[in-house]
């Protein structure tokens, strides 16, 4: 734990060791100075370093602050419940690890854009250093981090981040999405897997230059893999905070189970994908990431120049798209849903401005969207009330910081908790009620909210968010202008408590899609 002395003899240089050979002539003193001893190591062991936030005050050895922090499992009712108690800024020990959490618009604001060049870089942790090596875009820092997240960001949009180029491409899998959702005839389904696979093929286009059938043993096993993985990575990420209880007997933690799958992710779809790419390469036709990817590296050797742009770094950065761009996407869907069925006053004038717009004779587009204030409202107002990210993703600074008064030391895990934005009652007035009319002036016109920051701020903002808007707006348009989303039960609808993990995500629900 941090602040505890390297050398002991520092403390205990001044005791005269006659008097402790004396106490202990006997069982009885021998015994006083062994407590003695304990209750030294017990102080050493908990305690914090000077002018960090505060936090709860009787932190325990080993586990930390974990046994008093109160919410039920919940880390958003806990740390809303720590800010009401310790301010904007406060601290507290998951394990022997120090974490701050910084909570507020104008804080995290000022934490990750005033002073990006302090907190940009990631903590080491167990799991990400385990799985990601410190490699690819969103589990790197410093040089490594930037040469990354610049090639991949300029060549995605080469690739249409943003443009009509990716539209087109998601076009092309909205129509195999409605196809198979058709094929129910309006009969009661769970739309998870389907959602998820279909998101995947968005980014497999973009990174592998195809898109895979929603049969194909391959590409169904990945996705379910994928989905696996972020299941149970709130039982993984347990091991950050005590690494070594990897070590008991099974699979407690999903901890093999996690490696297992990331290893044949590599080995059945990564690797022959790049394999069959440098055996077909071609420099004039770099149509997807890995060949743009290839071509980059390629040029890097040829000029003998020292870059990060390597084959040790694909393979992450392949999978981090996939993180960026599949997960979030697929589960802020399954959320949209899930609050149409809760809420079918709204899927009412939404199908009105989409039928007052568009029609019915061709699907809804992007231009469409300024002429579509409510839906965009709505989308809006269903990630802010779902907050898919939870706390946001974790930073450190790489040496001691002082931040509004208070000493963030070297390599502690920083959250700029974004959920202390998104659920803040005085930013938003009434945060638990959906309420997409938030979003709008008095003339029904979308009003941009400075706070709504779903997708965190700054340099390290998520990589997908442009794509992720995007498939959120033409996939739930298409949707509500297809077919009336109808809970199977209306006296029992699905629950709005999400399940906590990776990401914040809606118990598994079924619903019934009737064809208008």
């Amino acid at each position: 734990m941090a602040g505890v002395p390297t050398k002991l003899k520092d403390i205990f240089q001044n005791i005269n060791l006659d008097v402790i050979k004396e106490l202990c002539t006997n069982t009885v003193n021998f015994r006083t100075v062994l407590v003695f001893g304990v209750c030294i190591g017990i102080w050493l062991l908990m305690r914090k370093p000077r002018g960090i936030p505060p936090g709860p005050r009787f932190t325990l050895p080993i586990v930390g602050d974990l046994l008093f922090l109160g919410g039920g499992g919940d880390i958003r009712v806990a740390t809303r419940q720590l800010r009401k108690q310790y301010g904007d800024i406060f601290s507290v020990y998951f394990g022997p690890t120090l974490y701050i959490y910084i909570n507020g618009y104008d804080l995290v604001k000022e934490a990750l854009v005033k002073r990006a060049d302090v907190f940009s870089s990631r903590p080491s942790m167990f799991i990400s250093d385990v799985l990601a090596g410190k490699k690819g875009i969103i589990f790197s820092s410093g040089k490594l981090w930037k040469d990354q997240r610049k090639f991949a960001l300029e060549t995605l949009r080469e690739f249409g981040f943003g443009k009509t180029i990716l539209e087109d491409r998601i076009f092309e899998e909205i129509g195999y999405f409605v196809e198979v959702i058709g094929q129910h005839n309006g009969k009661a389904f769970n739309m998870r897997r389907l959602i998820q696979a279909a998101v995947s093929n968005v980014i497999s286009s973009i990174v592998y230059g195809q898109r895979f059938d929603y049969g194909d043993p391959v590409f169904k096993d990945f996705v379910e893999k994928l989905e696996e993985d972020f299941a149970v990575s709130g039982f993984v990420g347990l091991l950050n905070f005590l690494p070594i209880l990897r070590f008991l007997p099974g699979d407690l933690f999903k901890f093999k189970r996690t490696i297992r799958n990331n290893q044949e992710f590599d080995k059945n779809i990564i690797e022959p994908s790049i394999k069959d790419h440098l055996k077909n390469y071609d420099e004039n036709n770099t149509n997807d990431f890995i060949s743009s990817y290839i071509k980059e590296m390629k040029r890097v050797e040829k000029n003998g120049e020292e870059s990060n742009i390597n084959k040790a770094n694909i393979i992450r950065t392949i999978k981090d798209l996939f993180i960026a761009g599949t997960d979030t996407t697929a589960t802020a869907l399954q959320w949209t849903i899930l609050y149409l069925l809760h809420n079918p006053s709204v899927q009412a004038r939404c199908y009105k401005e989409i039928q007052d717009v568009v029609g019915s004779g061709r699907l809804p587009s992007m231009r469409d969207g300024r002429n579509m204030p409510y839906n965009q409202a709505f989308l809006q107002e269903a990630l802010r009330i779902s907050n898919i990210g939870i706390t946001g993703p974790p930073y450190t600074v790489e040496e001691d910081v002082i931040f509004h008064g208070y000493v963030i030391p070297k390599h502690t895990v920083v959250f700029a908790n974004l959920d202390s934005v998104l659920a803040d009652d005085k930013v938003w007035g009434d945060p638990g009620v959906f309420r997409p009319e938030r979003f709008l002036d008095e003339n029904g016109q979308l009003v941009k909210r400075e706070e709504f920051i779903p997708f965190s701020i700054g340099r390290r903002v998520c990589l997908g968010e442009s794509v992720a808007k995007m498939e959120l707006f033409l996939f739930m348009t298409t949707l509500i202008q297809r077919f009336e989303l109808k809970p199977v039960d209306p006296d029992n609808l699905p629950t709005l408590k999400g399940v906590l993990a990776l990401t914040h995500s809606p118990v598994p629900y079924e619903l019934i899609a009737a064809p208008r």
